[in-house]
């Protein structure tokens, strides 16, 4: 699709819309709310304005020669030609609904309405609001009232209405493709790029805080984590969770996770160490994005007897009680089990925080059931109030593990924990022999969606009564991934659906597609994850609500 057809697109959008602002500005033929509905589609119609100029401004981004819509695979052009002739459409059922019921559009184009009809029209409308007779302008203000409430009104706002949800479809397309883009991975383009207004405008630029503590050099920070350090006895856990508890000082609820760390041979914390620890702390505080669904790290302080760091997170306000793990919740399947809807929004919001956190190019590197984090909230019944059902529709995740994408090759001592091998990449088993990369982060994420799809921790798994123990069952990295393949193959259609079923094959088997001229951080691997995940979990919606 070429770049030129969707401008042709968008050269018929915008004179329309334009007209139709201006048709506006006259209340006399709306009713008074007019104003509220007409600022909303200047908000749309100014977004559109700034996609625009991302889309099809030459040279505007560093790296890119020509337009950015140019660069974008061909399935996404054609969805942002889709969309915009979407928006085309609209605006033209609204243009056709206002002439086939005679309502006043003489500003919207000549071809409507003749010059001599024009002229009967307002001369009929001066002699109603000079006419001597008060009743009859009386009428006349009455008829023109309750024809707008009773029909302009009504497709004002679905124009409106419908207007919004292509524009907010298209930020999400957007946001989808910009991610990934290569010019975000460079601290120096990042920078110049936060000059960008198109950009700012729309959102495009409210995570570049965050890529650039991401992308940052080793040992340079953009935030001094020393003035987040507090005292261990800071922390005051409850009675009954030590990781949950309060500030010293404060009311407000927060929980601690703990790292440990390496020293040296004067029992001093290895620089290295420091530097990952500094940075995972910098960009867990950086994280105020709610769409991450990441707990903020608010300070931290080190317990040196013990060689660890405990990083202290704030919790909403709203919650009863510690945050329980998904794999709490799957090991007591027997006394609670969600719909199938609860599971699909769980698998979707936590695909969509992987998107998005790969999308910035921070790796997550532990994802397992028990580093998702469900929140309980207060029960609305009750003296004192209740803790209700886990919260899945808004799940957070943690155990961040400290190396980044580029310029760290591993952390830690080989794990040879079987309750978390079992969810690592067969190729990250025991002490890795490759850097960390975006397919072993989708890897777990599978394993993940495995268990929530079937409503079962994997430590279940054919567990039966005679069955081999733990350690036999899952005792390598080969049948492992064969254990799992071959229960997403023989179970989890009929659980969770054929595409649900497809998604998690594919991100247990890293099947998408060609990917060997993809580059380094994988952009063309995060674009397919994305469209396998909006083929099988797209949540159901239409244009119209009414």
């Amino acid at each position: 699709m070429e770049p030129g057809t969707a401008l042709a697109v968008l050269a018929m959008i915008k004179p329309t819309a334009k007209t139709i602002v201006d048709l506006w500005q006259d209340t006399t033929h709306f009713g008074s709310d007019i104003g509220d509905l007409g600022i909303r589609f200047s908000a749309s119609k100014s977004s559109l304005d700034h996609y625009e100029s991302i889309l099809f401004t030459k040279n505007k981004f560093p790296g890119i020669s020509g337009t950015l819509y140019e660069t974008l695979p061909q399935n996404e052009r054609l969805t942002i030609f889709d969309m915009l002739g979407r928006l085309r459409l609209v605006l033209e059922t609204y243009v056709a609904a206002s002439k086939r019921y005679q309502l006043d559009r003489d500003k919207i184009t000549d071809e409507f309405d003749s010059e001599q009809e024009k002229a009967e029209r307002d001369a009929m409308l001066s002699t109603a609001a000079n006419a001597r007779d008060e009743e009859q302008a009386k009428a006349v203000g009455w008829i023109k009232k309750t024809w707008w409430v009773v029909w302009e009104k009504k497709i004002v706002e679905k124009l409106v209405r419908d207007f919004e949800k292509w524009i907010k479809r298209l930020r999400q397309l957007m946001k989808l493709v910009w991610g990934p883009l290569p010019f975000l991975t460079s601290l120096s383009q990042l920078q110049n790029l936060e000059k960008d207004q198109d950009a700012k405008q729309v959102g495009l630029l409210e995570d570049v805080p965050l890529r650039k503590l991401i992308v940052a050099p080793p040992g340079t920070q953009t935030l001094n984590v020393g003035s987040l350090k507090t005292s261990p006895s800071a922390f005051c856990p409850s009675e009954d969770h030590q990781n949950y508890g309060s500030i010293q000082g404060e009311n407000a609820k927060v929980i601690v996770e703990y790292k440990s760390y390496e020293v040296n041979q004067i029992n001093v914390i290895h620089d290295i160490a420091s530097n990952r620890i500094n940075r995972l702390i910098a960009v867990l505080h950086e994280v105020e994005d709610a769409r991450f669904k990441v707990l903020r790290c608010i300070k931290y302080f080190d317990e040196t007897p013990q060689r660890r760091i405990g990083m202290i997170f704030e919790l909403p306000p709203d919650l009863k009680g510690p945050p329980s793990s998904l794999l709490t919740a799957l090991s007591i399947s027997t006394s609670w089990r969600p719909s199938l809807d609860a599971r699909l929004r769980l698998a979707r919001s936590l695909c969509e925080t992987l998107l998005l956190l790969h999308s910035v190019n921070w790796l997550h590197k532990s994802i397992r059931s028990e580093t998702i984090l469900l929140l309980s909230e207060a029960s609305t019944t009750g003296s004192p109030p209740l803790r209700g059902p886990p919260n899945l529709s808004h799940p957070r995740l943690s155990g961040f593990e400290y190396s980044r994408l580029d310029n760290d090759f591993t952390s830690g001592h080989p794990d040879y924990e079987m309750q978390r091998n079992i969810y690592r990449h067969p190729h990250r088993w025991d002490q890795p022999n490759e850097s960390f990369s975006k397919i072993h982060d989708i890897y777990s994420l599978g394993a993940v969606l495995l268990e929530i799809g079937l409503w079962e921790p994997i430590i279940h798994f054919d567990a039966k009564k005679g069955a081999e123990p733990l350690q036999e069952r899952f005792r390598d990295a080969g049948i492992t991934r064969d254990r799992l393949l071959r229960h997403a193959s023989k179970r989890l259609g009929f659980y969770a659906g054929e595409r649900y079923q497809e998604l998690v094959l594919k991100c247990l088997k890293g099947d998408f597609g060609d990917l060997s001229g993809d580059n380094k951080i994988g952009t063309e691997l995060q674009r397919q994850l994305g469209r396998e995940v909006e083929r099988a979990l797209r949540p159901q919606e239409t244009l119209d609500d009414g």
